[in-house]
């Protein structure tokens, strides 16, 4: 009976450390997104499109309250195609960020380890969060920075394209208000 007891609490010890390497993960991936992605991250952009000489852009986009969309993106007869596109669950308070879905569109690849935020595919959401991270590092590797973006709705909505200056810095013009107007 001991030998089962041991057993249990092996396995006991070997899930948490799963769970806590697990965290680790979603935490760093939270880290180098936001890294990469800040405006997005602190909702000052809800688009952004980074360059880097000799890779796809990156286009990153908000697309929910705790959603962000990821992607490289190429033409093929007109259309465009994901290479990849990740959708990542963002979860501020607890600060990660997990794969969601994962789409490779030239070779017809679609995969969902969630259905809304309901965990339903554990084993893949593994895959993608480790998928995940190993892109992130490259992406930052590769150097991508700003080179187009909108503001979220509320911030300077007078203005709808931002600018960026070589080195990925926005460039905050000079907003006239009304009464400043020459009649």
């Amino acid at each position: 009976m001991r030998c089962l007891d041991n057993n249990k609490e092996l396995n006991e010890v070997k899930n948490k450390e799963s769970s806590d390497v697990d965290s680790i993960l979603l935490h760093e991936n939270y880290l180098k997104l936001k890294q990469i992605a800040e405006g997005i991250m602190t909702d000052r952009y809800h688009y952004m499109k980074l360059k880097a000489p000799g890779f796809m852009d990156l286009v990153i986009e908000k697309i929910g309250d705790n959603r962000i969309s990821l992607s490289h993106y190429y033409e093929q007869n007109g259309d465009l195609m994901a290479d990849p596109d990740v959708e990542i669950i963002v979860d501020h308070n607890s600060e990660t960020a997990r794969a969601a879905t994962f789409q490779q569109d030239n070779m017809a690849i679609y995969q969902s380890a969630y259905n809304g935020d309901q965990l339903t595919d554990e084993y893949l959401a593994k895959e993608l969060d480790d998928f995940l991270g190993d892109w992130l590092k490259n992406i930052k590797a590769q150097g991508h920075i700003p080179y187009k973006a909108y503001y979220s709705s509320g911030i300077m909505s007078q203005l709808n394209n931002v600018k960026f200056d070589e080195e990925g810095q926005e460039i905050v013009a000079d907003i006239v208000e009304d009464d400043d107007l020459e009649m």
